[in-house]
């Protein structure tokens, strides 16, 4: 296929899970507003959005088994290489990229609120620091992405550089935050899925299924860099902890 067409595909995805990573984010602390727009104001994680259902837990825990076995099963190896029998390896991580921002918008599209609550702050400083805090883990999230190579994680380097699309993303290296923790892009959804004024039963639950995903990516993640930096990496897990930092558990 025209390097034309590969970077046009490329840098729409991007721009799409981009778009997709920003909804969500304002979307589970009841930020949506923010942007705007009349038509999103009803996206946020309270209110009722696509399909109202009688089994708002059923619908909520099926979006978050979507979202989870998406994203786990599109980044293993063999799903890769299946992909790219009928794809040009430049166009991998860009469909993983766009596939991602689809899972995305269907669960903030579809999510259900439900009713109780187990926390709710009033007093204004505390809700302030609780929303700092929370986009302080969003930050720690995106920067994490850019410490390693951000435009390689979301399918841009592939999509734009002539060559071989992974080079230098094959290097072991271990740049300011991941001196602290092995998975600080982790380690920030873990402080924003936590850091909320207000945790309601569906933020709960929402909660609940990003730690499971990440208990359960991080496994095979972890598996995976193990078969592939063999004992640099054994060493890097021995002495640096996993997604907390001075903390050898979880996730060690």
């Amino acid at each position: 296929m025209s390097k034309l067409l590969t970077m046009l595909y490329g840098f729409a995805c991007y721009s799409f899970s981009m778009a997709a990573l920003v909804l969500f984010i304002l979307f589970a602390n009841n930020f949506v507003g923010l942007l705007g727009v009349t038509e999103l104001t009803s996206l946020n994680i309270n209110s009722v959005n696509g399909a109202p259902s009688d089994q708002p837990l059923l619908v909520n825990i099926a979006l978050l088994a979507l979202f989870g076995i998406q994203h786990s099963v599109m980044a293993r190896p063999g799903f890769k290489a299946m992909l790219t029998s009928v794809l040009p390896d430049s166009w991998e991580r860009s469909t993983y990229v766009l596939a991602t921002g689809v899972v995305t918008i269907a669960l903030v599209w579809y999510w259900q609120p439900m009713q109780g609550s187990f926390w709710q702050l009033d007093d204004p400083t505390w809700r302030t620091l609780i929303t700092v805090l929370y986009f302080a883990g969003w930050t720690i999230t995106v920067l994490a992405t850019f410490m390693l190579n951000h435009f390689h994680l979301f399918g841009l380097q592939q999509s734009f550089r002539s060559g071989d699309p992974d080079a230098g993303a094959k290097e072991f290296k271990t740049p300011a935050f991941y001196r602290l923790v092995r998975h600080p892009i982790q380690t920030g959804i873990l402080i924003g899925m936590l850091a909320t004024p207000d945790m309601t039963t569906d933020r709960a639950v929402l909660c609940a299924g990003m730690l499971v995903y990440m208990a359960i990516g991080l496994y095979f993640e972890e598996r995976d860099l193990l078969a592939h930096f063999g004992d640099t990496y054994r060493d890097y897990k021995r002495r640096v902890p996993g997604v907390l930092p001075f903390i050898k558990k979880p996730w060690k």
